[in-house]
């Protein structure tokens, strides 16, 4: 490994580590898949996964033996939950200069990986306790053994079928089929066979298979129609012919996620794609049907979330790599290409502010009342430092520029720890009512979450099972059947509640926010006298 690449992975390692435990668990992944491994060691048992002491058939457990192996060690915590995704992003990073080097060289790579980790979505994946980035590392993986393979090292392809099982053991079967669809676009676009001896990939198919299916047997075999309906029916197949969970999306989704989550490199990544189209090596080629065959597939999926584009990113870095490389050789065409770039630039920032405050305003009205003021100074001093690049690059400083632009992630990421996350942290009550919660829960003692949206956090900052419900009648029933009961919801929500339970008993306020409110109720009077809403 050459000087620069760890350089530059000391500097990603920085940009994803530092910080990493500040800041509360958000609902809904990060929190559930936490708790998922923490019930892995509660249960004992690796295989069949559980969330709130119920099985869970959503996903492989590989992520969550990871997660569940530090928890043991150092303890369940923001930092430990976060860990993993962090080191998988370093592992993507070097993937990508792997594949890199092979494809433009190992300046190109080397480019290509600055531009990967200062992308907004990879770095803010790269900081949060889900296994996108560890399947897409391990998607990498498969696919630079894949380009080995099609130069003649026809072992790699038994690697390729350790990292793609090991990603299906991930996330499921995507792992393999992506990397193949592109492989396959790939190699008939070029009129290619790829020189592999039948041997090596019936090797390679065993490998795969000795990795990624033993898990979905197992559990076959444990649980038989529940599993296969919901693992293999409604999560993996019908994730992509319907929708899961409500997470649909119009046919243009990705377009604004990829706007937002490529930035500071937006421009960049657009004037890739025409310098790309315009070369007629097979570099080249590669990227741009890595790009088209990812794209097509998730918009043609019926599920859609911002994270499934995640394998875009490293393709856009090394389009746009091998751009600035041209362009700092001193090559016209990438020259011109990147001018234009840096100028919109300063539009993808406006846009990228613009796509924030939407999305805060829709989602998280209040968070954006608080923080107006201090977006105002962000923002001015994200526009001030792009410019910077602009200039430097108009002076005839290419590799300034590239620099000054990569640096606005570590800048805006500086913002974000240090200064946006406790003014965010400060209206998020969760892990304090919970602590308070926690303290006066004994074993046996229902705990419920009326109402709320954070039902995943609440579950894993008391560590106790949760009683989710939305009916006062509901409530009222559970508090008949037991001598004291906790419940946390909204204010506005808890109002309906608690005359019903002070009536026949005595209601303290455990903790009380302006969010969030906790109330244990001890019932002191005989059940017949609670009055139960029909």
């Amino acid at each position: 490994m050459s000087r620069a690449l760890l350089g530059v992975l000391v500097a990603a390692a920085l940009l994803f580590l530092v910080g990493l435990g500040r800041g509360t668990l958000f609902d809904q992944d990060e929190a559930k898949y936490t708790q998922v491994a923490r019930e892995m060691l509660r249960t004992g048992d690796p295989i069949t996964l559980h969330v709130n002491g119920t099985p869970w058939f959503v996903h492989p457990p590989f992520y969550f033996w990871l997660v569940a192996a530090t928890g043991r060690v150092f303890g369940f915590s923001e930092f430990t939950a976060r860990l993993w995704s962090a080191v998988f992003g370093l592992v993507g990073a070097y993937a990508t200069f792997l594949i890199g080097a092979r494809l433009f060289g190992p300046r190109a790579a080397l480019l290509a990986v600055v531009v990967l980790v200062s992308m907004f979505q990879y770095f803010a994946q790269s900081r949060l306790a889900v296994f996108d980035g560890v399947l897409v590392a391990f998607m990498l993986l498969t696919f630079y053994a894949f380009l080995r393979a099609r130069d003649g090292e026809s072992h790699s392809l038994v690697s390729a079928g350790l990292w793609a099982g090991l990603g299906t053991l991930t996330k499921g079967p995507i792992a393999l089929l992506l990397p193949a669809l592109v492989a396959a676009a790939f190699l008939i676009l070029r009129r290619e066979r790829l020189p592999i001896p039948r041997r090596t990939l019936v090797v390679a198919a065993a490998v795969y298979a000795l990795l990624a299916l033993p898990w979905y047997v197992i559990e076959t075999v444990r649980h038989g129609l529940p599993f296969l309906r919901t693992a293999i029916g409604y999560y993996t197949v019908n994730r992509f012919l319907g929708v899961v969970e409500g997470q649909s999306g119009p046919w243009w989704y990705y377009a604004p996620v990829l706007v937002l989550g490529t930035f500071p490199w937006t421009a960049c990544a657009v004037a890739a794609v025409l310098y790309h189209l315009r070369r007629r090596i097979e570099g080249s080629l590669l990227i741009l049907v890595w790009i088209g065959v990812t794209l097509t597939f998730y918009t043609a999926a019926g599920t859609k979330l911002p994270n499934y584009v995640l394998p875009v990113y490293p393709a856009l870095a090394l389009g746009i790599g091998a751009l600035w490389d041209a362009a700092m050789a001193g090559a016209q065409p990438a020259r011109r290409l990147v001018g234009w770039s840096l100028g919109g630039t300063v539009l993808a920032l406006g846009l990228f502010a613009a796509e924030l405050v939407l999305f805060s305003r829709m989602k998280y009205p209040g968070y954006l009342a608080v923080l107006q003021q201090h977006l105002v100074t962000v923002g001015a001093v994200l526009s001030g430092w792009v410019l910077l690049g602009v200039v430097a690059y108009a002076a005839g400083r290419p590799r300034l520029s590239f620099v000054v632009l990569a640096g606005s992630t570590w800048v805006l990421a500086a913002f974000l720890v240090w200064q946006t996350l406790p003014l965010v942290e400060a209206r998020r009550p969760i892990k304090p009512v919970a602590a308070a919660v926690r303290a006066g829960l004994t074993p046996g003692v229902p705990l419920v979450g009326f109402r709320i949206s954070d039902h995943q956090t609440l579950l894993f900052y008391t560590d106790h099972p949760v009683h989710w419900l939305d009916e006062v009648s509901d409530v009222v029933r559970l508090a008949c059947r037991s001598s004291r009961v906790i419940v946390v919801g909204r204010p506005a929500d808890l109002r309906e509640v608690r005359p019903m339970l002070v009536r026949t008993g005595a209601v303290l306020t455990v903790i009380a926010t302006d969010e969030l409110q906790a109330l244990e109720f001890r019932r002191s009077r005989a059940c017949r006298s609670l009055p139960v809403p029909r």
